[in-house]
C-alpha cells in the first residue's frame, strides 16, 4: 500500500516533536514499514530548519512555508504530491501525536482489499485520559455523549486530523481539502464530507493514540486563538449543519454567561457577545 504522510509543524524543532521523533523510532525498528512510504514535513513556521540526520534513507521532503496559511494548505500540497507519487492514502499528523509501533504497523498495513466505501481509518485518541476522537458527530458537546467502539462507524463521526488514513481515491471526489477552514474545524468539514457522500470511517481496534489537544479549554486560550476558533465554529454550523444552528445559538448564550460569570475574561466574552449578535 503506497502510502504519503504528511507532519505540519509550527514553531516546533523536529527533533522536539512527539510525532517525529516517535514515527522515526517506529520506523527505524521496522525497516519494513518504510517500504512504498513517503514523508511530507510542511513546516509553518517563521525560521527555516535543518533536517535531523537519523532518517536512516527514509524519503523526505521539506516545505518551509512562513506564510503560516493552516493545515489545509499544507495538506493539499501533500494531495497534490500523493497524486505524482501514485499513492493510495494520505495520513495526517500534527506535531504534537505520540504515534506508538501497534499504530504505525496497523495503520501502514491497511489492506488493499478495505471496501470502496471506507473513506478514512482512525484511531481512538486520548488526551490527558480523555478520549477526544473520534465523537459522534450528532451532537453539539460530543464529549458528553457515548463514545464509537472500534469497527465500521455507520453513524457519522468526527475525528481529528492528527492519526486519520485518508483514502485519495475519495479526496479526489471532493477537491481536496477545502481553504474554507485553513485551520480550525477543517476536520469537522472533513469527516463530514465523508458521511454527506455516502462513505463510511473504520475505527482501529486496539490501537491509541496520546494526542496534546490545545483546545480543551477556551479559557486557557488566547483572544486571537479563540477568534479564529469562533469564526470557522459558526461558519461550519451556519454552512453545513444548519438543523443544529439553532441549538447551537442557544450553547453560544450559554458560553457567554459562563465567560462573564465564572471565566471572567473581557476580550472573550467580548467577541462572543459580537458574533452572537452578528448570526
Amino acid at each position: 500500500m503506497k502510502t504519503t504522510i504528511i507532519l505540519v509543524v509550527y514553531k516546533s524543532k523536529l527533533e522536539d516533536s512527539n510525532t517525529y521523533t516517535s514515527l522515526l523510532s517506529v520506523l527505524n525498528n521496522n525497516q519494513s514499514l518504510k517500504k512504498d512510504l513517503s514523508i511530507v514535513i510542511y513546516d509553518n513556521s517563521p525560521e527555516k530548519q535543518e533536517l535531523p540526520t537519523n532518517n536512516q534513507a527514509l524519503e523526505v521532503s521539506y516545505v518551509h512555508d512562513p506564510r503560516n496559511l493552516g493545515l489545509a494548505t499544507a495538506y493539499n500540497f501533500a494531495y497534490q504530491l500523493s497524486l505524482k507519487n501514485k499513492s493510495e492514502w494520505l495520513l495526517l499528523l500534527d506535531h504534537d501525536t505520540t504515534l506508538n509501533e501497534d499504530y504505525v504497523k496497523a495503520i501502514l498495513k491497511v489492506d488493499k482489499s478495505i471496501p470502496d466505501q471506507i473513506a478514512a481509518v482512525v484511531p481512538k485518541v486520548v488526551s490527558k485520559n480523555i478520549m477526544i476522537s473520534p465523537v459522534t458527530s450528532l451532537s453539539l458537546l460530543p464529549l458528553l455523549e457515548e463514545r464509537p467502539t472500534p469497527g465500521l462507524q455507520t453513524s457519522p463521526i468526527m475525528a481529528i486530523n492528527s492519526g486519520a488514513l485518508i483514502k485519495i481515491d475519495f479526496l479526489k471526489q471532493i477537491g481536496g481539502f477545502t481553504e474554507e477552514f485553513p485551520l480550525d474545524y477543517l476536520d469537522h468539514w472533513l469527516f463530514y464530507k465523508i458521511y454527506n457522500t455516502g462513505h463510511k470511517v473504520l475505527l482501529l481496534d486496539g490501537v491509541e493514540l496520546q494526542h496534546e489537544l490545545s483546545v480543551m479549554d477556551f479559557g486557557s486560550i488566547s483572544s486571537a486563538r479563540y477568534r479564529s476558533i469562533l469564526d470557522s465554529e459558526i461558519k461550519y454550523y451556519k454552512n453545513y449543519r444548519k438543523e443544529l444552528f439553532p441549538a447551537y445559538k442557544k450553547l453560544m448564550v450559554r458560553r457567554l454567561i459562563r465567560q462573564i460569570l465564572i471565566e471572567k475574561n473581557k476580550k472573550i466574552a467580548a467577541y462572543t457577545l459580537r458574533r452572537l449578535f452578528s448570526l
